[in-house]
């Protein structure tokens, strides 16, 4: 019980009291569950919480979701995964705000970005994460042992951040354009792209009118039956 327990952090033990004694109700309208002995831990905090014979509810839980996982470290912090996940399942609110918990705690602490499939899901995104601690370890001891960064940067992941500066002349521009705000390039580039554009066409509209995705310019796709649908295909 929290009298028990030195140096108490409210919201680390309220997530042990989930993983411990906590249970989600299968019903639409889920619920959380916990037995009434726990009574006094949740009278010390304020969320919605009703008596249902020996048990104690919390109705539609993103509040107190969001209160346990808010501020955790996803590598040293103390929880149980499988029981995040099903509550992320239950509430889609609730999921998109861990994810994006998830993607801040990813860049801020490996410099690092999980590319849209994998941000999709908090069980994808956890393993993402897994493996970006993992490669970061791996680079720490490298760079410990005496060698060079730029040697030892090999074994980092292909999602880690960069910073670049280029020129690139009008026809560049459009070429690059054409290949890259296509639906078909890769997410990250496409973005890039497509903010690079919008740029440019405050600057120079006249120049940068038609550039862009072929499709958008042609009225068709030239990528045949691999186009994303958005224009009928070219068969040529």
């Amino acid at each position: 019980m929290p009298q028990d327990v030195k140096n108490l952090h409210i919201t680390s033990y309220l997530r042990g009291v989930f993983d411990g004694a906590g249970l989600i109700s299968d019903d639409e309208n889920y619920s959380l569950a916990f037995p009434m002995e726990l009574k006094s831990v949740f009278d010390a905090v304020h969320f919605n919480i009703t008596r249902e014979g020996e048990k104690l509810l919390i109705q539609k839980a993103l509040d107190f979701g969001l209160y346990i996982y808010e501020n955790m470290d996803f590598v040293k912090s103390l929880y149980d995964e499988e029981k995040l996940i099903a509550l992320c399942e239950k509430d889609s609110a609730l999921s998109k705000q861990i994810l994006v918990l998830m993607q801040d705690f990813i860049e801020t602490k490996y410099y690092a970005m999980a590319p849209e499939s994998i941000a999709a899901s908090p069980k994808t995104l956890l393993t993402y994460i897994k493996g970006l601690d993992a490669c970061k370890k791996c680079y720490i001891d490298l760079v410990r042992m005496g060698i060079d960064q730029e040697d030892a940067r090999y074994i980092l992941p292909h999602g880690t951040q960069t910073r670049i500066v280029m020129t690139m002349n009008v026809r560049s521009l459009y070429n690059f354009f054409n290949l890259r705000c296509c639906e078909r390039a890769q997410t990250e580039i496409r973005q890039l792209a497509n903010l690079m554009l919008a740029e440019v066409k405050k600057i120079a509209p006249g120049l940068f009118e038609t550039a862009g995705a072929p499709c958008e310019a042609l009225g068709y796709c030239p990528e045949g039956d691999m186009g994303c649908g958005k224009y009928p295909p070219y068969h040529g």
